[in-house]
């Protein structure tokens, strides 16, 4: 290596090393803000507390003057609590830590609820306050609190802005950028205005547009750089336009996606998501069997059911590219997924196949992910339906796939273990309708089995039929002990174990 060359690598080094002291610095100015922010929220909640006891007269009454000062320290009290919300979501817009809960909807209708929980402290300034909206607007994905802190945000500074016969609206378009659709949103007033070099400055963090402006209207102004940064990780962006002594429009733009882009902005999202807080994704594709013979309506009717039953905050629901199958990405693991499936089974009544892939145990981005998880349907392996599942615990694994053709046959679904620690784990995650057990098994019998089985909460409730060679006075009287629900000897007619199955299930 040339003394050049050397010199390089050792300036790229430093370099390195600098920047990794430089993200290490920030992110302990990070976590100090946020662990202080959340500090002084705690005596901040007993002050305001202790403060409304006392104007609400709880303590006893009050004159004039007392509650004059108390209202003042109230709103100060507000004033500093939002001031310290803004530094906190600041804080975790610099570290990538802010969490976006997107779901599809109407604008509109977020507009309508912020213009009507806003319009009262308007009207009280003497101030006009209207809304013109594009009815034709597409649903499309939005955090709603978000986008409605956005909104209050800029009604507040347009309030405080304004001359006493101001003109506040807010207004709802549609545009195209460059071939993409979105949502234009305006917020305009006729107050004071701005020059274009205070413009310029208005969405950097901590770089109010006037010191003296933020001491008088209040706020630290960082509401304008939080709102910008909330827009952006909706893919959308933020400006304004304004004139001195005429007033300011303040611009934001959300996204809309079509039917084709949606599952790959989802899958987008929730991938880097999961980078960003190390945790794991599950996609869960579902097909419907014979999905050709099924009208459209009833495959949406099926969508919605998967919708409603999919509970966490991060977890969406989408049709795949084709709009052929529908798609479930949960912020969940394996096990997790399979608890989601089988909360669907007891809502579905007609057959459905799904496959599962696991982000990154699995597959490592969105394509290899989705292959994966159609893959794991295309192999058929998984069935959803209103079938009654069985499981069959016996060690004889011959036997045990015999008897789970002949009961699929019959119109069930089974599931087989071939030891008594496996069928009680398989039991306790998958809740049976009904379990097949056989007495004669190695390390853990059928006894004992059965026992464990009934002395747990999640499985005591589920009917047993025990099948043996032992069919001797004692054996009966010890299961009859257990509470098993029927008793069949080997060899045994799969007709009559069906039949009492049926019996037992209704």
């Amino acid at each position: 290596m040339s003394d050049l060359e050397k010199e390089i690598q050792d300036l790229k080094d430093i370099l390195s090393k600098a920047n990794k002291e430089i993200d290490k610095l920030s992110r302990i100015k990070s976590d100090f803000i946020s662990v202080i922010s959340h500090e002084l929220r705690t005596p901040l909640t007993s002050i305001k507390e202790s403060v409304s006891l006392v104007l609400d007269g709880v303590t006893g009454p009050l004159n004039k003057e007392q509650e004059k000062i108390l209202t003042i320290s109230k709103n100060n009290i507000e004033r500093l609590a939002k001031i310290i919300t803004d530094i906190l979501d600041i804080s975790k817009l610099e570290a990538g830590r802010i969490i976006m809960h997107k779901r599809k909807l109407n604008i509109n209708e977020l507009i309508k609820d912020i213009y009507n929980a806003t319009k009262i402290t308007v009207e009280q300034k003497n101030m006009e306050f209207s809304i013109s909206l594009e009815e034709s607007l597409e649903v499309t994905w939005l955090d709603p609190d978000r986008i409605g802190q956005i909104l209050k945000n800029l009604v507040s500074n347009a309030i405080k802005f304004s001359r006493d016969d101001g003109k506040i609206k807010i207004s709802s378009s549609k545009e195209d950028i460059n071939g993409k659709g979105f949502i234009r949103i305006t917020v305009e007033d006729n107050g004071i205005g701005m020059f274009k070099e205070d413009i310029e400055k208005l969405f950097s963090n901590l770089s109010p547009l006037d010191a003296s402006m933020t001491r008088k209207h209040g706020g630290a102004g960082l509401s304008l750089a939080i709102s910008k940064g909330i827009v952006e990780l909706h893919g959308g962006d933020m400006w304004v336009t304004s004139e001195p002594g005429v007033g300011s429009k303040f611009i934001f733009t959300i996204p809309i996606y079509k039917k084709h882009e949606e599952f790959d902005f989802l899958m987008e999202e929730a991938i880097e998501r999961s980078k960003r807080n190390d945790n794991k994704i599950a996609v869960i594709v579902f097909e419907i069997k014979n999905a050709k013979d099924i009208a459209e309506k009833n495959i949406s009717e099926i969508e919605d059911i998967i919708k409603k039953t999919v509970r966490g905050p991060e977890d969406k629901t989408v049709r795949g590219k084709k709009g052929e199958c529908i798609v479930i990405i949960a912020c969940t693991d394996r096990p997790g997924a399979m608890a989601i499936i089988r909360r669907i089974k007891d809502n579905i009544k007609i057959p459905i196949l799904f496959g599962i892939s696991v982000y990154p145990d699995e597959a490592i981005d969105k394509d290899e992910l989705m292959k994966k998880a159609e893959e794991d349907l295309k192999s058929g392996k998984n069935s959803l339906s209103s079938q009654k599942v069985l499981l069959i615990i016996d060690d004889e694994e011959d036997l045990s796939s015999m008897l789970s053709f002949r009961l699929k046959g019959a119109g069930f679904d089974t599931i087989v273990a071939n030891n008594g620690e496996n069928g009680i784990e398989l039991a306790k995650k998958n809740k049976p309708d009904l379990i097949l057990l056989d007495l004669m098994m190695p390390e853990l019998d059928g006894f004992e089995v059965s026992k464990r089985l009934k002395l747990d909460s999640v499985t005591r409730d589920i009917p047993i039929i025990i099948f043996s060679a032992l069919g001797n006075k004692n054996t009966k009287e010890s299961i009859e002990k257990l509470g098993a629900a029927e008793f069949i000897e080997k060899p045994f007619e799969p007709n009559i174990l069906v039949d009492k199955i049926n019996k037992l299930l209704g």
